[in-house]
């Protein structure tokens, strides 16, 4: 279904209680952990994966500090690089749920940019179809960045419903572990570095969803992490190196989308996952939103953006949101059952995702 305000279109998923959308697996590589438990106990205890790098170098010949994947080589080249974490994280989510075979596969990616392989997109499908004994068009891809992997949740759930599907496998990933890449960023005044104060942290990381309706996990016997409410996508019409300034309306819209149908205040939002890296403008639009959108959440001030930790980690970050929201409900140390998890692209996509972490077995 689809919702409007007066100037921004939103497409809009929502549950249907007769059959909600489930995550019953979950992956994770990251620059501090290899895997969902290491990469969340990292994050919740502020363990930093930044590093000054070995081979890149800023302006001033000083070493850029990148949250790099340890256990990859430094000199390994950015497809390889991509192709190992994103195997990881999904082989990761899929051993959760042995008993089922995904029979749809769609990949987050980041937006064109300098230093990425023309062909990297087709052969991170290729081999992903490959290793899930998938057809060719039985993978797709996303290269939204920042909020692809929002927006491929979102996709999976739709599909879901529409009984398109039965098992949909959601994997992030990005690195900017390229020369050319933080080169440009340098140029745009965006990396991080000993002359740029308000730049971002670059990383590299995947994650990984495994999305079923919930009578194929109550056939399969799964244990059920999390279910989707809702999720919402708008298009920001005023992005970054627009001509007019940006005032928060495709979040707004996106995440006042996510938000209508709560009962509220029992199912206020209880805390938010979003993409801040330092970026001032990403903090402005946030400030905006949130001043429109405030009843919705129980302290919309209340929020975790792991840029810190993890490096900016761009497509990757919307599954990851999730590992760590499931993963706090797991540990006990959740602040509430209803996270929002959110996140913006440098195009202009904004895409917003409320779970619900209620416990309970599948079908009540």
């Amino acid at each position: 279904m689809s919702a409007s305000t007066p100037e921004i279109k939103v497409s809009v998923w929502e549950r249907n209680p007769a059959d909600d959308i489930c995550i019953v697996g979950l992956g994770a590589r990251t620059a501090v952990g290899s895997n969902v438990r290491a990469t969340a106990a990292a994050v919740r205890g502020g363990i930093s994966g930044l590093a000054l790098h070995p081979r890149f170098v800023d302006r001033l010949g000083e070493p850029i500090s990148f949250a790099a994947d340890p256990a990859l080589d430094p000199e390994l080249a950015l497809e390889q690089r991509m192709l190992d974490m994103l195997q990881a994280a999904a082989s990761e989510a899929m051993a959760t749920a042995p008993s089922i075979c995904p029979d749809a596969c769609v990949i987050a990616l980041p937006e064109p940019r300098a230093g990425m392989p023309v062909e990297l997109e087709a052969a991170l499908a290729q081999s992903q179809a490959g290793a899930l004994g998938l057809p060719t068009d039985g993978v797709r891809t996303l290269p939204r960045g920042h909020a692809a992997g929002l927006m491929a949740l979102h996709a999976a759930a739709q599909w879901l419903s529409d009984q398109a599907s039965q098992a949909v496998l959601v994997v992030g990933v990005d690195s900017y572990h390229e020369r050319q890449t933080l080169h440009s960023l340098q140029i745009h005044q965006r990396l991080k570095c000993s002359t740029v104060r308000g730049g971002f942290p670059p990383g590299e990381a995947a994650g990984a969803c495994l999305l079923v309706r919930e009578a194929v996990a109550m056939a399969a016997g799964l244990n059920v992490l999390a279910r989707l409410r809702s999720a919402a996508t708008a298009v920001e019409p005023h992005p970054l190196r627009g001509t007019e300034p940006c005032i928060g309306q495709g979040l707004t819209a996106a995440m006042a989308a996510a938000t209508r149908h709560l009962a509220l205040p029992e199912e206020q939002i209880s805390v938010s996952y979003c993409d801040l890296n330092g970026e001032r403008f990403r903090n402005e639009e946030f400030m905006f939103a949130q001043l429109r959108t405030q009843e919705a959440f129980a302290d919309a001030n209340d929020y975790l953006s792991p840029a810190d930790c993890w490096g900016d980690v761009g497509a990757a970050c919307g599954p990851l949101f999730v590992a760590l929201a499931c993963e706090s409900l797991q540990r006990g140390y959740a602040k509430g059952p209803y996270p929002l998890l959110w996140a913006g692209s440098d195009s202009g996509y904004r895409c917003a995702v409320a779970l619900d972490l209620v416990p309970r077995k599948a079908g009540t």
